[in-house]
């Protein structure tokens, strides 16, 4: 099987010739990944094992807009940033200060009603970027890699606000929150139609319940919040011939497997295990493993940091509870980020790749 079938088949609950692998890393395309020395050996190791993912990024813009705005930063004490967007409504601030990710958020955008009308102030101007790019690197991999349109679902927005105030709300302005998702929800539709309409695919990949989980909010908000938006985003998509949705979701995810499943999704991951999270593989196997292909679930640090004896444990239970059948991805919680990559790190990502060819085939 090419890679598209492997990972197609397995979206579609169905036995592939062997488990696929991910391991969220491109060697063919241009990143700080293939610029940075320490990941060379991955990134061949990718290309010899790994199912590679062509992921392409829909341009969501401030709030899934393309108005332009004036923005202008200040330097504040302690090598904070201040960042003033200026909306219709007034101005909106965000603060930032410099780690060794490039940038950790300190004051989010929304933390008062008034942020909201702000928000909300800005005019739709529809995204339509141009997809030469895509097809092209599409063309290019044809047979190397599937390709992946990823957008964030309606709930993202909670990450404009701080976590304080966006738990506050669900109890006091549940109000200003559902006027956000629905501004947001309208404005993903009509960036997905652009995509269908254009044929981009096959695969459709989200990004957001994970901020609807508890502690955050409640089960009941999960359902309000991302369970009605999100089953008419997988509709939309579905009424197009040869498309699947992924949806991708840290945190405890165990009590929302069925409300994950009843959205229509093809695949959800990354189903953390304990003690990070709280996903069993052969539990969520039992349940939804009919109707969700399930993408995971072994922790990256495990990966980074364990030894080989422990890796190849970790590939062979993680195979062994959730690859019968077909419909199962092996994958690891999180993309390799460190810069540089520690060779133990580099050497184990190898391992865990070979291993998957060890104990993954039907």
């Amino acid at each position: 099987m090419t890679i598209e079938q492997r990972v197609l088949t397995a979206l579609r609950c169905e036995q592939p010739d062997r488990v696929p692998v991910f391991i969220y890393l491109n060697p063919y395309v241009e990143s700080w990944h293939t610029a940075d020395s320490s990941y060379a050996d991955v990134l061949k190791a990718c290309e010899q094992y790994a199912d590679v993912i062509y992921d392409w990024g829909f341009p969501s813009g401030l709030f899934h807009t393309a108005a332009q705005l004036r923005t202008e930063t200040r330097q504040l004490e302690d090598g904070r940033t201040e960042h003033i967007c200026h909306t219709p409504a007034g101005p909106i601030t965000s603060i930032s200060r410099d780690d060794w990710r490039g940038g950790g958020t300190i004051k989010r955008w929304i933390t008062q009603p008034e942020d909201v009308e702000r928000i909300l102030s800005i005019p739709y101007v529809p995204q339509r970027p141009d997809l030469t790019e895509f097809f092209e690197t599409k063309k290019r991999l044809e047979g190397k890699c599937l390709a992946q349109a990823t957008f964030q679902d309606p709930i993202c927005c909670a990450g404009m606000f701080d976590e304080t105030t966006v738990a506050l709300w669900t109890l006091e302005r549940r109000d200003l929150i559902k006027r956000m998702l629905d501004a947001a929800f309208e404005r993903i539709m009509d960036q997905l139609r652009y995509c269908l309409e254009n044929d981009v695919g096959p695969v459709y990949y989200f990004n957001g319940p994970e901020y609807a989980l508890p502690p955050l909010m409640s089960p009941a908000d999960f359902e309000e919040f991302v369970t009605e938006y999100d089953t008419k985003l997988v509709e939309l998509i579905h009424s197009y011939p040869d498309k699947y949705v992924i949806i991708h979701s840290h945190g405890k995810v165990n009590q929302f497997l069925e409300s994950f499943a009843s959205t229509g999704i093809d695949g959800l991951n990354v189903l953390e295990p304990p003690p990070i999270g709280d996903a069993i593989l052969s539990d969520a196997k039992a349940r939804i493993g009919d109707r969700v292909c399930l993408i995971g679930n072994i922790q990256y640090d495990d990966l980074a940091r364990g030894t080989e004896q422990k890796i190849e444990r970790l590939v062979a239970e993680a195979i062994a509870q959730g690859g019968p059948g077909g419909g199962f991805i092996l994958s690891p919680c999180a993309s390799p980020y460190e810069r540089p990559l520690p060779e133990k790190a580099s050497n184990n990502l190898i391992h865990y790749l070979q291993m998957a060819m060890k104990h993954g085939g039907y």
